[in-house]
């Protein structure tokens, strides 16, 4: 009889312990995607300056590195989603996970969050106003084009042309 509980409480310790181990690697992704987010973060400041001085190449090869580190995320999102379900199917949100916690992992898990959240957030809104700025830069981008077209196909004047075809604005009756 104590054999069979000792041999259960080592196997709840090895089980709590296997928790613990993953606790730990969810912490640990949630550290690599702060500092993900924290360089995005540079990378839409750059994006910005990029965009006010209107150097499309440039806006290009920030969008690509932004495209990689993206891709970054969401692989290290399914993998925290998968954790969170190892360590308790139940809870399904990180908050609630950390209310399950003991010190110091809850105090670990509570600053992790309260890191994590204004970032994306900033991010958010960093996005939307580059995203605006990108399209009015598209937009005048194309109105510099239509211009130049309409500049560079102005009517030639003499032989057939739009003189005898009364089109021109040289040719109109007032």
């Amino acid at each position: 009889m104590i054999v069979k509980h000792n041999e259960k409480e080592r196997l709840t310790v090895m089980i709590l312990q296997e928790k613990y181990d993953l606790v730990d690697e969810l912490f640990d992704i949630l550290e690599q995607l702060v500092a993900i987010y924290t360089s995005l973060k540079v990378s839409n400041g750059d994006k910005q300056r990029v965009l006010a001085a209107g150097d499309l190449a440039d806006v290009q090869m920030i969008a690509q590195q932004e495209e990689e580190l993206v891709a970054l995320i969401a692989g290290l999102e399914k993998h925290r989603i998968a954790l969170q379900g190892m360590i308790d199917p139940s809870h399904t949100s990180f908050k609630q996970l950390i209310s399950l916690l003991e010190e110091p992992r809850k105090g670990r898990g509570v600053a992790l969050a309260q890191e994590l959240r204004p970032l994306v957030k900033e991010m958010s809104i960093m996005q939307e106003a580059n995203s605006i700025v990108l399209h009015n830069f598209l937009k005048l981008e194309n109105h510099k084009r239509n211009v130049l077209f309409k500049v560079s196909t102005v009517p030639e004047y003499g032989g057939n042309n739009s003189f005898g075809s009364h089109n021109s604005i040289f040719n109109k009756t007032v």
